[in-house]
């Protein structure tokens, strides 16, 4: 997927403004964070502290990575003893060079997809279709988004930016039949139109594509958590499954994982467990009545190993939950699309830069108010804040920011390192957004710096500086 993420401020002025986008997410916070907090809540009935099981998601992902090779080996080593095959891939260009030849050589016309982020970075569906191969998205919201030739917007619920009635248009399209008026009281029979279409897909797909939310390396396992039918349709039926997921996703034993699981879909969607957990290991054996014929596992790098023993290396723990993202100001005041790549959100805001290039993304770091709502949710303790002030770091140091803002960061140090001046200043800088504000108390446009409310308005400050008070405080 070619990334947009230069084009940040651009597309987040587009999205804001846009009303129905606005709409569709003011719906979807609320679910999000109040389904979360019960889910987390119902640790403490389970006599568990979420705490505590941060403090060991946390460990089991530290652990593997400090030795990520091992986990890796052992993974390859058990996968092939089921009888799987195990391919390694650098980039996203060998990701799609390798499925598009595993599907040529297996006679593949039409390849049936679960959820899948890497597959994204990896443009896969457009490589895909290239080679004349038909890829059909099975998750609810993926092939909303496929229909409408979109990326995802979210990595829990892709169409999360989708109303009712811009599905119904899709449906109708697709499906061939006249446009309804829809209401919420109509998804169950929406969802049932989309089960009946896609039924046809799985049993006729001759591949089937999956990612893996972990890959256990005691058993050689996939395991994959849905809470649609439709990663079992597609790891089950095909004669061909592949696996494509990030060197990351290991943990090393069926333990690890099941303490993970514990908070995944809680952090994701606020349940106890997902609707699935399929655990998936080699391929059909003899009297299986179902299940691949072939089982290949794809394993990619893309930038994941030159964050081994660096600053950002906290990042590889990531359980792509979604948690950051569903409380975070900014993603909800803008969508997924506004960020121009695969990730969005506070994880988007890391990722991006350090997959694509810290030069390719500049305004994502500074996509963020510094409340720590991501880093305070995450279930892994991933400082996101931290990352990303990392990341603002590394672009001052590289010479990156633009020369405006440097020009201005400068003369601020050399009016902050002589007091006299710098109280001068902010007494008129008082006075003069006193005056900009008027009678009403806020600041609808902010003179020399109209940007800054140009989508809000600024409140007036302290009638009397801080140093005045101080000053006042002091002779009283």
């Amino acid at each position: 997927m070619r990334s947009q993420a230069m084009f940040f401020q651009a597309r987040a002025a587009e999205k804001v403004r846009n009303p129905v986008l606005q709409r569709a997410l003011q719906k979807a916070k609320p679910l999000f964070v109040g389904k979360r907090a019960k889910g987390i809540a119902a640790l403490a009935e389970d006599g568990l502290a979420f705490e505590q099981m941060r403090d060991a998601t946390e460990a089991i992902r530290n652990r593997t990575l400090q030795d990520l090779d091992v986990w890796l080996a052992l993974f390859e080593e058990k996968a092939r003893a089921t009888g799987a095959e195990v391919l390694w891939a650098r980039d996203g260009e060998e990701v799609a060079r390798l499925v598009v030849d595993i599907a040529q050589r297996n006679g593949v016309h039409k390849a049936t997809k679960s959820k899948s982020m890497l597959s994204e970075e990896a443009g896969l569906n457009e490589a895909l279709a290239e080679a004349g191969i038909r890829p059909v998205e099975t998750d609810l919201g993926e092939y909303i988004v496929q229909l409408a030739g979109e990326a995802p917007s979210h990595i829990i619920a892709p169409a999360v930016h989708k109303t009712i009635q811009e599905i119904e248009a899709l449906f109708a399209k697709e499906h061939k039949r006249p446009v309804q008026q829809r209401t919420s009281d109509d998804i169950p029979d929406m969802t049932r139109e989309a089960r009946e279409v896609l039924r046809q897909h799985f049993l006729s797909a001759e591949m089937g594509i999956t990612g893996a939310n972990f890959l256990i390396a005691e058993t050689g396992t996939a395991a994959l958590v849905t809470n649609e039918g439709n990663g079992r349709m597609v790891t089950s039926l095909p004669r061909v499954h592949v696996v494509v997921t990030g060197i990351e996703k290991i943990v090393p034993t069926l333990e690890d994982f099941a303490t993970l699981m514990r908070l995944l879909p809680r952090s994701a969607t606020g349940q106890t467990i997902s609707n699935y957990v399929s655990l998936l290991t080699g391929t059909r054996r003899e009297g299986d009545g179902e299940g691949p014929e072939k089982t290949i596992f794809i394993l990619v790098d893309n930038g994941r190993a030159n964050l081994l023993g660096s600053d950002y290396q906290d990042m590889l723990r990531c359980i792509r939950c979604g948690a950051c993202m569903n409380h975070c100001p900014v993603y909800f005041s803008l969508g997924g699309h506004a960020y121009g790549w695969v990730y969005p959100g506070p994880m988007g805001s890391v990722l991006t830069p350090l997959y694509t290039g810290i030069e390719n993304a500049l305004d994502l770091p500074h996509a963020s108010t510094g409340c720590n709502q991501c880093g305070s949710v995450c279930p892994v303790r991933i400082p996101l804040p931290t990352l990303m002030h990392h990341l603002r770091e590394e672009q001052v140091e590289r010479g990156l920011r633009p020369w405006s803002e440097r020009l201005a960061f400068k003369a601020w140090a050399w009016l902050a390192g002589k007091p006299v001046l710098y109280r001068a200043f902010s007494r008129f800088a008082r006075r003069y957004l006193n005056w900009l504000a008027g009678d009403e108390g806020r600041i609808r446009i902010l003179g020399m710096a109209p940007g800054w409310t140009s989508g809000r308005d600024l409140p007036a400050p302290a009638t009397k500086t801080f140093h005045e008070l101080y000053a006042a405080a002091r002779r009283d």
